[in-house]
């Protein structure tokens, strides 16, 4: 860890590390790209979460059946402020943060791999450092190419990874405010709606749960059209809208088809986050 600072050029605060309040963004790991149908980037929602009044959102666990739910679980819990400080300073003590950086080395010898993303707003610091194929580069006999520095950003960033994926395992006691982790309710939900009506029938044999469109709104033009999958529009729903949405699909599926005026709607749900943008992403 001694190397991984010295190497970063970044130096870690001995005392308690600053950062924003309430509902604002501090810590976030997210991993994004690679070889997936649209639809699955659009649900990916980060591994991690931290916010200033310590909230940490979580993906929650879900059943390995099919077809899987259609809304991805959430779980929510509260750091004290020690918790919170335990977790900055573990950050920190890779050296890594100091600036932006991007290691892209590995990108010579694997492809279609995802970008796994380290966003703090911490110490004064606005930092996002991006890795490519992040847990999957053999570091002992790593692509040609790739530098020292960039293995040894690879070592530390995948500890790291660990570490935070795993506070319940390493956080000292007094960490967590909250006794145990709890489903995150979000205030919004951004939907992918697609015209399901010249589907083939799903592969495995089961059939297709039809359920009524649950809002007023039109689904053949609802929100804007979405840069991919073709055809595909992107919404965003909130206040009395999105309690709806919820509702309906906590009780869908991943083969639930959504039916207004006799058509068929394939409909993708990503919940939003505290500190996301009420919008579908530009591309």
């Amino acid at each position: 860890m001694l190397l991984a600072a010295c190497a970063g050029g970044g130096a870690t605060p001995s005392g308690d590390i600053a950062h924003p309040a309430g509902g604002a963004l501090v810590l976030r790991m997210a991993t994004a790209g690679g070889f997936i149908e649209p639809q699955t980037g659009f649900s990916q929602v980060p591994s991690v979460s931290v916010f200033g009044d310590g909230r940490v959102i979580v993906p929650g666990a879900v059943d390995l059946i099919y077809p899987g739910p259609a809304l991805p679980p959430l779980l929510v819990r509260r750091l004290s402020e020690p918790g919170l400080q335990a977790v900055l300073h573990d950050v920190l003590a890779t050296g890594l943060f100091a600036t932006s950086r991007d290691f892209n080395g590995a990108g010579i010898g694997i492809a279609d791999a995802g970008t796994t993303t380290f966003s703090l707003h911490a110490d004064g610091r606005d930092v996002t450092v991006s890795v490519y194929a992040l847990g999957t580069v053999d570091l002992s006999n790593p692509p040609p190419g790739v530098s020292q520095d960039e293995l040894a950003a690879h070592r530390a960033l995948t500890r790291l990874s660990g570490r935070l994926s795993s506070l319940d395992s390493w956080l000292p006691a007094g960490s967590w405010m909250d006794a145990a982790w709890q489903p995150f309710a979000p205030e919004a939900v951004r939907l992918l709606v697609r015209t399901a009506d010249a589907d083939a029938p799903d592969q495995s044999g089961i059939a297709n749960q039809l359920v009524p469109w649950p809002t007023a709104d039109d689904p053949a033009t609802f929100g804007d059209v979405a840069a991919q999958p073709e055809g595909a529009r992107c919404g965003v729903v909130t206040a009395a809208d999105a309690a709806t949405w919820l509702r309906a699909l906590m009780r869908a599926n991943q083969l639930t088809r959504f039916t207004a005026a006799a058509h068929r709607y394939q409909v993708t749900p990503r919940p939003l986050l505290p500190d996301e943008p009420r919008s579908c992403p530009i591309t």
